[in-house]
């Protein structure tokens, strides 16, 4: 199947664009939400922040899946943009609530627990990595160890997050947020657009 080089072009930035949420989200995060709930205005922009990432990848998870070969494409696809939507319906509703001052449940219908932001993201990204590595792209397998990678720490992330686990919360979510998805997303926004 031909590659759309336009929309291919257009899924690189939002590769970059999901990198630089992921930075700037840890900044705001840990630097004036973490230990300053009371802070409504930067506890509204990390939300925000999460929902222009899951709108950024459902663009660039489709392009990247559609550099897998064979049925696996078709599924990446669709959980990319699965996972995209529902971090983006979760991150808004999140934003808006905090913003308004609406109370409302801790737990997200969306995304419980970051099960889409951070499960199904890391599914995703597991899954392409272990693809790439066996030679089902044309991508560099240390992409694909990378996306591997990834995707592992963030199910980690989700996981200790349904557990309450702060220290491996802040372990996972940072090494994900500053590290291993700006490193992942930055490469494959290159790719895309090269």
């Amino acid at each position: 199947m031909p590659i759309d080089r336009p929309f291919s072009r257009r899924a690189g930035f939002q590769a970059y664009l999901i990198a630089a949420f992921s930075l700037v989200y840890a900044v705001v995060f840990l630097g004036f939400v973490r230990n300053h709930p009371e802070n409504t205005q930067a506890a509204a922009l990390a939300w925000a922040l999460i929902a222009g990432a899951g709108l950024s990848a459902t663009i660039a998870t489709t392009s990247a899946a559609a550099r897998i070969g064979g049925d696996a494409r078709w599924w990446l696809t669709a959980l990319g943009v699965g996972y995209g939507l529902l971090s983006a319906a979760h991150g808004t509703f999140a934003a808006i609530a905090v913003e308004q001052g609406i109370a409302t449940n801790d737990l997200s219908p969306t995304d419980p627990r970051g099960l889409a932001t951070f499960g199904l993201a890391g599914l995703w990204a597991l899954t392409l990595g272990l693809e790439i590595v066996a030679g089902n792209a044309s991508w560099p397998r240390n992409l694909g160890w990378l996306a591997a990678l990834g995707g592992l720490d963030l199910i980690v992330l989700f996981f200790a997050t349904v557990a309450a686990y702060e220290g491996l919360i802040l372990v996972s979510g940072g090494l994900a947020s500053v590290i291993l998805v700006p490193a992942f997303w930055i490469w494959t926004g290159r790719l895309l657009r090269a």
